[in-house]
């Protein structure tokens, strides 16, 4: 029987990236080509224990493509490493994956996908307990929904994906009710005014897309801040 060694192991990682990347540069690839060989190689260094290496040759790959002019890939690749770095709670790799996808979607003017990256660094935090980055990411959502919502067909436009659904406009607006509700939620017992404006802006977007049942709760909330504050006038 053969014996595979080291150095045979070693090279199988090595072409199994390199042609997945010689792919990835050429003139004309399709982006559903590009996913499913992704996946291919992923498991290929999942299964060898190799994250960290295939996670350096991604980011080195993801700058080539943008400099080829391959955003879209480029994004792609990016956003797939993301969430497999998610999956595999290995928090410290997927945070700094998160922000470099982040702003290559600021710089292609992605404000959806901008947006689901920050989604995902939030979950982070809440499973961490990071209560610092809990705040600096809810207020980077807060604005990065306002910039949606003040151009949605622009940023749909810039939404490039080859197998999920785009995030309507009303999803994107109780994104952002979601996020005045948390951050209100953090202010509440420190800055209790802060917080009641907050509530009401989350409030008042729910009351435009005509769901009763949160405003209700929101008001009942403002109502205890109120009370338990002897708070006369916000």
């Amino acid at each position: 029987m053969k014996v595979v060694g080291f150095n045979s192991l070693e090279n199988i990682f090595q072409k199994s990236y390199r042609d997945f990347s010689q792919n990835c540069l050429q003139k004309t690839v399709e982006a559903g080509s590009v996913r499913s060989q992704f996946n291919n190689v992923r498991n290929l260094f999942v299964r060898g224990n190799q994250i960290d290496e295939f996670c350096d040759s991604t980011i080195k790959l993801s700058n080539q493509l943008n400099e080829s002019g391959k955003t879209e890939l480029s994004t792609l690749i990016l956003n797939e490493l993301s969430k497999m770095c998610v999956n595999f709670k290995l928090h410290d790799r997927a945070e700094e994956l998160l922000f470099i996808a982040i702003d290559n979607s600021k710089r292609n003017c992605d404000g959806l996908h901008e947006l689901a990256r920050i989604i995902d660094l939030e979950r982070i935090y809440k499973f961490t307990g990071n209560r610092k980055g809990m705040f600096q990411i809810l207020d980077m959502k807060k604005e990065c929904c306002k910039k949606i919502i003040s151009n949605y067909d622009e940023n749909l436009k810039n939404f490039r994906t080859i197998h999920k659904k785009a995030t309507t406009l009303p999803e994107v607006q109780v994104q952002l009710a979601f996020t005045y509700s948390d951050l209100a939620s953090m202010l509440e017992r420190r800055k209790p005014v802060n917080s009641i404006k907050l509530y009401t802006k989350a409030k008042v977007i729910y009351e435009q897309l005509g769901r009763n049942k949160e405003v209700a709760y929101l008001e009942e909330k403002i109502r205890r801040i109120i009370t338990r504050n002897n708070i006369s006038s916000v």
